[in-house]
């Protein structure tokens, strides 16, 4: 089955450096195949170069300080992303994990320099209940930096887990003045395929996310969701 491509340009933020595969990892794959340039922005990859001591998460996962935790994951991610034919961009902005995000605008300003001129950008869209979600969302969803085409995606393995589907804060509708209505992108098994192996890379994340290969594979089968914002519905800001 092939996937019409969104744009010449595709960027997609994710919050974490693997949300965004997990959740739209075989979309990303067919629009690279349909002929778009995919690009992953990772907001919060943290400093490669800190010393810190690790947050609670990535001491879990056995990194002994933040820049550890960075460069690794950095590089899972950059062969994540390479399995499904797209760039990954990292910005270094810390979690609520090291107790920082980073000043508003001068993320806003790190974001809108790293989009550029792109022709689509996606952004989390639900549930967002993970914290630094919500507030990746809030800080840079009041407009589409430029983007010609807007969209949103509902985030995974988190709305997998309910038997609802996806479900939009109103705070996001109120603030795009659009309703947000979720649909199955078009994929392929070679999409699914690409997307089970991009899950796979994250070595260091299986075992906190209770996946391993097989579930990593239910994970892949499943429908991943896009909800686009027609430009008529949104607010001007």
């Amino acid at each position: 089955m092939e996937q019409e491509s969104p744009g010449d340009r595709v960027v997609v933020v994710s919050p974490h450096l693997d949300d965004a595969v997990l959740s739209l990892g075989a979309a990303m794959a067919s629009w690279v195949r349909a002929g778009s340039a995919v690009e992953v922005l990772t907001i919060l990859a943290c400093d490669p170069e800190s010393s810190s001591p690790p947050g609670g998460w990535d001491a879990r996962a056995g990194f002994s300080s933040e820049g550890d935790a960075a460069r690794s994951r950095r590089v899972e991610d950059a062969a994540a992303c390479g399995l499904l034919g797209a760039h990954p961009t990292w910005l270094p902005f810390g979690d609520s994990d090291y107790e920082r995000h980073g000043d508003d605008d001068e993320v806003r300003a790190a974001v809108a320099e790293a989009v550029g001129a792109a022709t689509t950008l996606l952004l989390p869209g639900s549930p967002l209940s993970h914290p630094d979600h919500e507030w990746v969302v809030r800080t840079i969803a009041d407009a589409s930096l430029g983007a010609h085409r807007l969209g949103f995606y509902a985030e995974q393995p988190y709305t997998a887990r309910s038997r609802a589907g996806p479900a939009t804060a109103p705070w996001l509708e109120v603030g795009l003045g659009a309703t947000l209505t979720f649909q199955p992108a078009r994929l392929g098994a070679r999409d699914r395929l690409a997307k089970w192996r991009a899950i796979c890379a994250y070595r260091s994340q299986l075992p906190l996310l209770a996946l391993d290969r097989r579930r990593a594979l239910a994970l892949a089968t499943r429908p991943e969701l896009v909800a686009w914002v027609a430009e008529a519905d949104r607010m001007p800001h």
